[in-house]
This record gives C-alpha cells, sequence and structure tokens, in this order.
C-alpha cells in the first residue's frame, strides 16, 4: 500500500476490523467455485465473513437489530456511513449486513445520532407546551446532524467546482513480487475508467505521477497536495486461482477523512463488471452525477476469458517499463490475449500502441505503422468509445498516410472521450505544432503535462513545442527540469541537440546526439568513442566517422534516414541533407512530419527538392 497515515517511516498497516481494507485469504474451497458460465457476474461486495449467525439479510432485519425505522437507515446509509452491504445476484436478497460491524458504527455515533432520537421520543410526553419546545429543539437538532453529515461525511462540492481524484498503486497481498503485474493492471484500469467519466467535473491524475507513490510511505495529505487533488482512491489486492477479492478506500485529503470503504470480490472471467463498479460507487461518493449513457457504459461489461484477462495484465506491465526489449515482450502477451479472446478491446489497443512505440524507438516503420493501424480499427469496432484506440488511430493516419483531417478527427474524439488521456493530448499537441497552430499545440501540452506532471514525455512535448516555435530558451529551461526528473531519458537529449543545432552551438548538439544513442542503444561502445573523438577532435570529426559509421554495411541493421539528417546540415552538405531528408518521407521516419515547422531547415526551404518533399506529406492548406 502506497500510505496510511501518520509518520511515513512508521506507517501502520490498515487491518479488516478497522475499515474492511485488507482481507484475509480467501476459503480454498470459496475461491474455487467458478461462475464464468452464468449470464450475470458473479461480483459482489462483501467483506471477510463472520460467523452465519451474525449476519441480517433484509432492511427488516436490520431495522429490527438497531431498533430503528427503515426509512431511518436510508438517511443513515446515505449520510452516516451505515454499513450496509449489497448483492448484485437477483436471486438473493438486495442488502445485507453484520452486526459486529453494526455494533462499531453505533458506538463511534451513538451520541450525535442519540440526541435527536431522544428529542423526538420527548415528544410523546404530555404537554402541549413541551412538545413544541421539543419539536423546536427537534428540528434545530437535525438540521444540525444533516448540515454535519452533508459536509463532513460526504462534503458539499461548490457548483462548477472540478473535483480532481487520484488513484493510487493498488498493494498486491499476494506476498509474491512477480503478482505485481496484476494489482498494477487493476490500477491502470481504474484510472482509465475514471478519467473517462463527467470530464467537465472530474479530473484524475494520469498513471505516471500516481505509481510513483507506490510503496511510498506517504499520507494522504502528503500525496494529495504534491499531485494537488482532493480525493486519494487507493486498495488492496488478493488473488487465487481465479478469483479476486479487492478491498478499495476514498480518502478526503483536505482533512484525511476516511469517507468510504469497500470490498468486491470476483471471478476473473467477469473482472471487467468490477471496473465499472468501482467507478460507479466513487462517482456517487464524491457526488459526480453520471449520465444514463454513462451509466449504461459502465454497466455494460462484457466478461473476458480469465486467460486472456491475465495476458492482457502482463502485457502493460511490460508496456509501462518503455524500453525497446519490454515492447517487444508487450506484444507478445497481447497477442496472447486477443488469441484468447479475439473480441477482447483492449488488448489490440496494447498492440497498437506498442507497434507504434518500436516506431519511436528507431525500428523500420511501416510494416509497424500497419500493424497497428489495423489492430487499432479492430479495437474500435469492438468498442467505440475507447480513447486510446482513437489517438493511436491518428498517429497512423499521420505518420502514413498524412491525412491530416482524419487524424485530427480522431484525436479531437480521443480527447472528447477521456480529456484525461495524457497520451491523446501529447499526439494532439504534436500534431497541431507539426501546423504551426503553436498557441494550440502549448494548450494541449500544457495539459497533458498537468494531467500527468512526472510524465517525462509529456514534459519533453512541452519543449519540443518551444522548440518548433523558436522559443529556445524555454526549451533549454524546459528540458533541464525534465532532466532533473531523470538523467538518462533520451528524448531529453533528442531534443536538446536539435535545440542546440539551432542556435548554432554544434558542439552541444553533436554531445547531446551521441548521448541520445549512448543511452538508447543500451551504451553500445561506438557511441562512446565518438565522445571522446568529440572532445579531442571536435565535434566535425565526430560527424564524420559518424557518417562513415552508419553507412557501413556491416553496422545496424536499420538505417533511420533522419540520423543522418543533423550531421550533414551541420557540415554544410546541405544536398546531401535534402538526400536523406527525401529517403526519410519515403520511408514514413517519424520525424518527416515537423519538416515545415523545424528550425535547423530554414536555409534549404528556396531548393526545389526540398518543396518538393513537403508537397509529399500533403499539409491541409
Amino acid at each position: 500500500m502506497s500510505y496510511v497515515g501518520g509518520d511515513p517511516d512508521n506507517h501502520e498497516r490498515l487491518n479488516e476490523a478497522e475499515c474492511q481494507f485488507t482481507m484475509p485469504p480467501i476459503p480454498a474451497g470459496k475461491a474455487k467455485r467458478s461462475q464464468m458460465n452464468s449470464d450475470q457476474p458473479d461480483q459482489k461486495t462483501v467483506p471477510a465473513e463472520p460467523a452465519g449467525d451474525e449476519r441480517l439479510d433484509s432492511w427488516k432485519e436490520i431495522a429490527s437489530y438497531l431498533k430503528r425505522e427503515v426509512r431511518t437507515l436510508h438517511r443513515w446509509e446515505a449520510h452516516e456511513g451505515l454499513p450496509i452491504h449489497r448483492h448484485l445476484h437477483k436471486q438473493r436478497g438486495s442488502v445485507y449486513a453484520y452486526k459486529s460491524e453494526l455494533d462499531a458504527w453505533w458506538d463511534s455515533r451513538r451520541t450525535k445520532l442519540e440526541r435527536p432520537a431522544a428529542a423526538i421520543d420527548a415528544l410523546e410526553r404530555p404537554g402541549r407546551l413541551r412538545l413544541v419546545s421539543m419539536l423546536f429543539v427537534a428540528a434545530i437538532l437535525l438540521a444540525a446532524t444533516s448540515y454535519l453529515a452533508r459536509n463532513r461525511i460526504w462534503p458539499r462540492r461548490e457548483p462548477g467546482r472540478r473535483v480532481t481524484l487520484a488513484v493510487l498503486p493498488f498493494e498486491n497481498l499476494s506476498g509474491r513480487a512477480e503478482e505485481d503485474y496484476f494489482s498494477d493492471g487493476l490500477t491502470d484500469e481504474l484510472i482509465t475508467q475514471l478519467g473517462a467519466l463527467e470530464p467537465a467535473r472530474l479530473g484524475v491524475t494520469a498513471r505516471t505521477s500516481a505509481m510513483q507513490y507506490k510503496r511510498a510511505g506517504k499520507s494522504a495529505t502528503q500525496v494529495g497536495h504534491e499531485l494537488g487533488v482532493g480525493y486519494i482512491l487507493e486498495g488492496t489486492v488478493r488473488r487465487e486461482d481465479n478469483r479476486v477479492r479487492v478491498a478499495v478506500k476514498l480518502v478526503q485529503v483536505s482533512d484525511q477523512t476516511l469517507l468510504w470503504t469497500e470490498i468486491y470480490e470476483q471471478s476473473l472471467g467477469h473482472i471487467m463488471a468490477f471496473h465499472g463498479q468501482v467507478a460507479r460507487d466513487v462517482a456517487r461518493r464524491i457526488q459526480i452525477q453520471l449520465t444514463p449513457q454513462e451509466q449504461a457504459t459502465l454497466s455494460a461489461a462484457r466478461p473476458v476469458d480469465p486467460e486472456a484477462y491475465e495476458a492482457y495484465l502482463k502485457g502493460l506491465y511490460f508496456w509501462n517499463k518503455f524500453t525497446n526489449p519490454n515492447f517487444h515482450k508487450s506484444i507478445e502477451y497481447f497477442q496472447r490475449a486477443v488469441d484468447k479472446d479475439v473480441n477482447y478491446a483492449p488488448a489490440y489497443v496494447g498492440l497498437a500502441t506498442s507497434y507504434l512505440n518500436l516506431v519511436e524507438f528507431g525500428e523500420p516503420p511501416i510494416d509497424l505503422y500497419l500493424k497497428s493501424e489495423a489492430a487499432a480499427r479492430k479495437a474500435l469496432e469492438l468498442d467505440g468509445a475507447s480513447s486510446q484506440a482513437h489517438a493511436t488511430l491518428a498517429w497512423s493516419l499521420v505518420y502514413y498516410h498524412h491525412d491530416w483531417d482524419a487524424a485530427e478527427r480522431s484525436l479531437l474524439r480521443a480527447v472528447d472521450l477521456n480529456p484525461s488521456n495524457t497520451y491523446a493530448r501529447m499526439l494532439y499537441a504534436k500534431y497541431l505544432a507539426a501546423l504551426g497552430r503553436f498557441e494550440e499545440a502549448r494548450e494541449q501540452a500544457e495539459r497533458a503535462r498537468q494531467s500527468d506532471p512526472v510524465s517525462l514525455a509529456a514534459n519533453v512535448v512541452v519543449a519540443q513545442v518551444f522548440f518548433y516555435e523558436r522559443k529556445y530558451d524555454a526549451a533549454l529551461g524546459q528540458l533541464a527540469k525534465t532532466l532533473e526528473m531523470d538523467r538518462n531519458f533520451p528524448p531529453a537529449y533528442w531534443t536538446l541537440a536539435h535545440v542546440y543545432e539551432a542556435m548554432g552551438k554544434e558542439d552541444e548538439a553533436c554531445q547531446n546526439m551521441l548521448k541520445t544513442f549512448d543511452l538508447g542503444s543500451g551504451h553500445v561502445p561506438w557511441f562512446a568513442e565518438l565522445e571522446k573523438v568529440r572532445v579531442k577532435e571536435g565535434w566535425r570529426a565526430t560527424w564524420e566517422q559518424w557518417i562513415r559509421g552508419m553507412l557501413d554495411p556491416q553496422g545496424p541493421g536499420y538505417l533511420q534516414p533522419y540520423s543522418l539528417v543533423e550531421p550533414y546540415l551541420d557540415l554544410g552538405r546541405d544536398q546531401e541533407a535534402v538526400t536523406w531528408l527525401s529517403k526519410a518521407a519515403e520511408g514514413r521516419d517519424v520525424e518527416i512530419v515537423f519538416i515545415k515547422v523545424d528550425p535547423r531547415f530554414d536555409r534549404l526551404r528556396a531548393n526545389p527538392r526540398f518543396q518538393e518533399i513537403v508537397r509529399s506529406l500533403h499539409f491541409p492548406n
């Protein structure tokens, strides 16, 4: 668990007796029962099972036990957190409660709740004056209770004010580190579900920023203030065989009020129903009114093959490591998921994004673009409301087809479906920058960074927009901040090289380009040798040796055309630079779409061959 509260160096573990947050092991016999073939999801929102005689199985039994009217219980559940549990099974009663939980709840609220009750009882005493007096007192007490409940237990949200929420990494209770992919994957899916709900009223912190708090041992106040959110949602996960038990809690950051806790039990086959149920429950607790369409979408979760779901989560786990070898592993697992369940849309989205990331990491693009497009279109065929699928499709539409209008429609749809989708906003920012629409590009880049403040990629995109806008000092300042977060992020050095080249600082440009390839290649010795050449003989000698090495038939398998453009430009060999720009356009190099705004090419713009390259990219008028 990311935090519990109090001193982070001596934080305590929550236990189920305190807040139903962590859980005992699932009984073996219960874990093995599967209802995979049922038409209804077998999700249950249940606490740990006490003895059978502890349970009250209807509103009538609960009301009798508490000696109150049923309508009073309804009010207490809404405003006072009365611990009522619900079945999702049609064949069973709708509600139940446990005596031990009710006793603990009553002990914590007895003083506040007995006062209005006593006043009401006094109404039955003789005497009209006493009756009027007690009515007056009761009204005041009830109003005070209602106010406290409304503002303390379920804080009132100011009209028009946006609620902000962070979903922290769920804790893996299996005791096996290799199971982290499962709890991390559940976290990812909840972030996606919640991020798509009522975007004008709910802002959800993106994954990268939330995951930094995994096992961080920080309090809700610390995390909330660092992320700038009003609410924290966290949970624990225990899985045995094909059953999963998840405990969640919702904390209000301002005063660390524990607003809500719940335990969900589910089979892997119907785990998608769990995602929708939690999203609905959280929205209700933070007073987000869902539209009928949103309610229907969250309720329409289809069953998924358990092996497909597990393969998908493993694919996500490797995808998030963000390295070339791990993207290849993610593709293996995403493919395994669709092989097991051909209608599982998220796995197709995973394939589509993985293929595109391999392009970013320097692999031959054309085949990967086509594979990505096919996977994205299949995902949209299965789930037209997938923000990530729309964004990924847009990438292929721009970089492969140069269909700018269709790409913008896809990007706008992606952002509309999920305004918290950092990936979509980063792509849209780069799209707008490529067209010279810098004000809009800056807005999208900044919103991506606000959604995910510690995302290195989002921070670099902000700097790239500044670079294309020729705001070099701003770009350098932003890149310095990015490298403070991680000094080993290749795209930051790649962008630095471009900025320094545009500023006429050839040696700094050369140094940062070498750093980019050294880090990106996993420290291939050749790049370290080139750095020695730069220090000893200067940047010109380095670029000459770079060109010879890149063109060596015994060199790396695929040669990115763009990797030769900058050396030729710095050496003043413009015709050769244009030749490699042309090859980059033919090969659909990922950088070629920025040719109209890249300041390094300003002196080439009168070149007829350069103008022909620009026309081949079909920029909109």
